[in-house]
């Protein structure tokens, strides 16, 4: 065998080996994180969803059960406080353009700060305000960004915590209909 063939093949057997480690990091890393979001959804509720009839802070009436009749619909736990929520916000919004969208701001002020905040972010989503936390405990909710999908049947079908994408959103929607 020349230096050369001998060279390529020790170079083929570091790659396949880089692959190999790159690969059990990301298997990991998505064990990880699917047990870290199980966690923190784990008092959220499962099966029927709970009522909710609120006002937003723009003077919008909410019906859950209502909205269920039309097609799933996203409901987003979040706060003007928290630093995932700034990241998640956007695609939340983006969603809200083809989706039936309702979030609830969590002790983020009064619905005066919450409007500005969401004017200063482009955010167009309709929005419930929480301020004592009340509604956000009533669903269990203990971190944020928390995201519960409920489909056409009114049940909670999907429950993420966490960092998500607009693809992410938008796959849970389309499996949710």
């Amino acid at each position: 065998m020349n230096r050369q063939s001998a060279h390529s093949i020790n170079l083929w057997g570091k790659l396949r080996s880089a692959a190999w480690s790159l690969a059990k990091f990301l298997l990991l890393a998505v064990l990880v994180v699917s047990a870290v979001s199980w966690y923190h959804s784990r008092n959220m509720p499962k099966g029927q969803a709970p009522q909710l009839l609120q006002q937003t802070i723009d003077g919008q009436f909410i019906d859950l059960q209502a909205m269920t009749e039309e097609g799933p619909v996203l409901i987003y736990f979040w706060a003007t406080w928290c630093g995932f929520c700034r990241m998640v916000s956007p695609a939340v919004s983006d969603l809200s353009d083809g989706y039936q969208v309702i979030s609830v701001a969590l002790q983020s002020g009064s619905p005066e700060e919450v409007a500005a905040y969401q004017q200063k972010h482009g955010l167009n989503f309709p929005t419930i305000n929480d301020p004592s936390g009340a509604l956000s405990n009533r669903w269990g909710l203990r971190v944020t960004p928390t995201i519960a999908i409920v489909n056409r049947q009114g049940e909670v079908s999907t429950v993420t915590s966490g960092m998500t994408s607009r693809w992410g959103l938008t796959a849970r929607m389309w499996l949710a209909d």
